[in-house]
């Protein structure tokens, strides 16, 4: 009981104050059912709904991934810089299958490889990330009953289950920049850990390669100014390899006339993704913490004709979404059309270990308490931020958690 209403409740059974001071009364307890509907049972009600909202969604979730396939620990296998190997992006699906010193197949078709494909084979998805994962997110997996699901679940259901399919390589950081989101400064192999990286993956990876049909470089750093990888993709050019498409990840910078012909790429491609965070020169300068902002799109024009010309079948521009580029969405999709992408990607900022908790809410726009949340959400209702054309990857699963009312999620 309140001191400032304790005149209503002294003057006894039957009883009660007259005049003004009744009055003053009678307002100020008005005021505090105010302020408890407002800020308590209000509050409670809208924690109640949500509750019942997430139930909703995660049956309905739960539901869809019943009905649905993911191939990818049937069919991928993702080397990273600790030696440790996946088979998902390490963020969507964070349980490693083992070390690749242990040797490639022995993990592949070991305990943890199995249960994590059990997973994916009973419905449950234990393992995996429902909001880190875009594919659940903005439910683009396979139907569980389709032609393609059913005959990888019968090849792994057979006596001689098949060696991975897809080599996601990212176990050498080197990288001609240093941006923020993935690294506090440059990361450059010295020639000791080149020729240990060389050694294994003439050891481990290249009897893959040869049974692969896809191999990816580099989801870690960026293949045209890592000699490691640089060493790899010009290993692979040659009649062994000539069934094996290669997928590119880079930032672009070094991604010109002279890098392509120096690589020989020409008639090796399948899929380009290019990292650029950016849509203008002084955003850029921040994000991509050592690149040109003039170089890139010089560069870009190059990747243009390639596309055009059919030298590469798909080419992407990603950005990571954060603080400082936000803004910058839909003018990031008039980049990518402007430069005959086939689609705009974009996923949330994620903390890899290279910001303080202060440094990332900071940085993170997908909190509900992040002063630049609303107008996040603004933002996305441009036309332009559309699908198909516009993929938002994980964003509208982190707007979704912030609105439930849920914590931010760090990484």
């Amino acid at each position: 009981m309140t001191k400032d209403l304790f005149p209503l409740y002294a003057a006894g059974p039957g009883r009660a104050p007259v005049g003004a001071l009744w009055k003053k009364t009678l307002r100020r307890k008005a005021d505090l059912d105010e302020w408890i509907e407002r800020n308590i049972r209000a509050k409670i009600r809208r924690t109640r709904e949500r509750r019942a909202e997430r139930a909703l969604e995660d049956a309905e979730t739960t539901r869809y991934l019943r009905e649905s396939f993911c191939e990818k620990p049937f069919q991928k296998l993702e080397t990273t810089p600790n030696g440790l190997a996946y088979v998902c992006c390490p963020a969507w699906l964070p349980t490693p299958i083992g070390d690749l010193r242990s040797g490639a197949e022995k993990i592949w078709f070991g305990r943890t490889a199995r249960a994590l494909r059990k997973s994916i084979a009973d419905g449950s998805y234990r393992y995996c990330s429902r909001i880190k994962c875009a594919d659940i997110a903005n439910r683009n997996l396979m139907r569980r009953d389709s032609p393609e699901a059913q005959k990888i679940i019968t090849e792994f259901d057979s006596a001689t289950p098949p060696l991975p399919k897809r080599l996601y390589l990212s176990h050498d950081r080197s990288c001609n920049l240093s941006c923020p989101s993935c690294r506090k400064e440059n990361i450059v192999a010295d020639k000791a850990e080149q020729a240990r990286l060389d050694d294994m993956t003439e050891r481990v990876l290249i009897p893959l390669l040869r049974g692969a049909e896809r191999v990816l470089v580099t989801g870690s750093g960026d293949p045209f100014f890592s000699n490691h990888f640089r060493r790899l993709i010009k290993r692979i050019d040659g009649d062994e390899f000539r069934h094996l498409r290669l997928d590119l990840h880079t930032n672009a910078q070094l991604f010109d006339e002279r890098g392509w012909n120096d690589l020989r790429l020409r008639g090796r491609i399948r899929q380009v993704e290019i990292s650029i965070d950016a849509a203008t020169p002084e955003t850029y300068a921040i994000v991509r913490r050592g690149g040109s902002f003039e170089r890139l799109l010089q560069n870009l024009a190059f990747i243009k004709g390639l596309r055009d010309s059919g030298e590469i079948e798909i080419l992407y521009f990603s950005m990571v979404v954060q603080r400082l580029n936000f803004r910058e969405m839909p003018d990031f999709v008039r980049l990518a059309q402007r430069f005959s992408a086939d689609w705009a990607s974009f996923n949330m900022i994620w903390n890899w270990g290279t910001f303080t908790p202060g440094e990332f809410a900071r940085e993170y726009v997908g909190a509900a308490s992040h002063p630049d949340f609303e107008e996040l959400r603004d933002v996305l209702r441009d036309p332009l931020l559309q699908p198909p054309y516009a993929q938002l990857g994980s964003v509208p699963g982190h707007i979704e958690r912030a609105l439930r009312g849920e914590a931010a999620v760090e990484g």
